[in-house]
Order: structure tokens, then sequence, then C-alpha cells
């Protein structure tokens, strides 16, 4: 059995009903127009099968219920920034009582990592109220293996407790906090997720700190990578991180550390994810402290 967390169940608003927005359009330029106008003219048949089947896989023909035809007309772009955009929708997702804000199919691949890959630390920069941090332990303790390090700069929102979470509190970069981490994972093996400050800058920093403590055939995941992926034109998320967030993060740390570690796309074989190209896995050959 579980041990009960100590807990203040938070207000969870009812999300709005999602409603499939206006399309996005993106301006053309006058070679993209130019291309799609002699593909059109040179393979007539193929085009009208493409245009055909967006359609059927929109909707319109594939759902005969009037209500989940509108529901799952929407294209995943569509529904992922509804996801990220409705705040009341980010709120009333919870482990145990407890607010996540997390995608749940990265929280399903989380599980099958930590079983798959076993690691005796997993430390999570960046906890907020706890809700990943918990789910992580539950994960542990239904294993009978691992501890969650938390480490936040703060506790003001956190409303966990649990026998195999460690908090640090404190900033992740001040050479204190570092120098804990590293006692405390020791020789195990260790993963590493980054869901702190997102800025580009600020991510890049915290990656150089802390990919050093994961171990061989253990994940390196940078999260959030999901406000890069929209357009400034259409997105307060986008425009939120004008300097770029953790995707161009990730991306610039797997150029530069190719020969220690590598991308996992099988993390998001579900598609739905918040962390595109962050799944980073060190690989077997390479050593921890590189």
């Amino acid at each position: 059995m579980l041990p009960e967390a100590e807990t203040v169940k938070p207000d969870r608003p009812k999300p709005r009903k999602f409603r499939r927005p206006a399309r996005l359009s993106f301006p053309l330029t006058p070679g993209s127009a130019l291309k799609t106008i002699l593909r059109v003219i040179r393979h007539p048949l193929a085009s009208f099968r493409l245009v055909h089947d967006e359609g059927v896989l929109r909707g319109a023909d594939f759902v005969s219920d009037p209500e989940y035809r509108e529901r799952w007309s929407a294209s995943i772009a569509e529904y992922v920034h509804w996801y990220f955009a409705d705040k009341r929708m980010m709120h009333s997702i919870s482990w145990l009582g407890i607010p996540t804000r997390k995608m749940l199919p990265d929280m399903w691949v989380y599980q099958e990592i930590i079983h798959e890959c076993r690691p005796d630390h997993i430390v999570e920069i960046g906890s907020l109220f706890g809700g990943s941090a918990l789910f992580m332990a539950s994960v542990c303790d239904m294993m009978g293996h691992g501890r969650v390090i938390s480490v936040d700069i703060s506790r003001e929102n956190y409303r966990v407790s649990h026998p195999r979470i460690v908090e640090l509190t404190g900033d992740c970069a001040a050479p204190e906090i570092v120098d804990q981490v590293e006692a405390l994972v020791g020789s195990g093996t260790v993963m590493v997720i980054h869901d702190a400050d997102h800025t580009r800058e600020a991510v890049s920093r915290d990656l150089e700190l802390y990919a050093r403590f994961v171990t061989p055939g253990q994940y390196l995941v940078v999260e959030d990578g999901v406000v890069d992926v929209f357009s400034p034109l259409h997105s307060r998320m986008a425009q939120s991180f004008p300097d770029g967030g953790p995707l161009p993060a990730a991306k610039r740390f797997l150029k530069q550390n190719s020969d220690s570690f590598e991308l996992d796309m099988t993390r998001e074989r579900f598609v739905l994810t918040s962390n595109p190209k962050g799944y980073l896995r060190r690989r077997a050959s390479a050593t921890a402290g590189e």
C-alpha cells in the first residue's frame, strides 16, 4: 500500500469544453505557393487523395456522432496548443490530488522509463506543487526501488511528503545545491528531469551542470520544449520565450554531446508530448561525469 501523502486538496476549476479553433493560417511565400501549384498540376490524383484523406481524418466522414465529430476534428497542433493555453485544463491534471501540470502520455512514458531503467535516483529539477515527484515516488514504491530528489527554489506551493522523496530547496544552479545532489546520488544510477526555468540560457546552464550525474543507459529529460514548437504569430506561449526555450537548448546540448547522449524518439511514439526532442539517453558506452 502506498503511504498516504500529506496534502492540501487544491481547487480544480473545471476546464472549458474543447472547441476546435479556427484553422491556424500562415502566410505563404511566393516560392512555397508556386511549389504547391506545380505539385497539384503534376500530381492531380495524389493531391486530391491527400485533401480527401485529410478531410476523413479530421472527422468529415470518419466519425458519425455529431458531438465527437466536432471534438475529434481538431488537428494535433490545435489540441496540444489548447491543452497548454487553457490554464484550467492544466490545473485539472493531478496525481493523488496534487497538480502535476504534465501531459498524460509523458507521465506514462516516465513510468515506463523508471520500470525499464530502474534508476536509484531520479533528480527532478523543478517540482512546483510536487505532483510529478509524488507520481514518480509512487512508481518507485510499487517497484520497491528508487527515490526522487526534488530540487526547487521554493516550497511555497509544494504539497507533498513521501518517504521516497528527498527535498533540496534552493537555486538549482547554486554550487551548494549541485554539491548536495552529488553527495546524495553517490555511485548510484541516476536519471535527471529538467522542469525549472524554461529560458534557453537557463536550460543550457542547468544541462551542463547536471548532465554529468546521468549514468549510462539512463535519461536526461528536457521538459516543455513544446513552447518552442508553436509560431509566435499565433501563440502567447511562444511569445513568452522570444530568445528561445528548452527545445533549442536541448538541440544544442545534444549536438555538443552527441558522443555521450542520443535522442530517443521512441519516447514520443504517442505523438502528444510536452517534451519534443527532450528524451536524451546517455549512451551505454559513455561514462557519467563526462
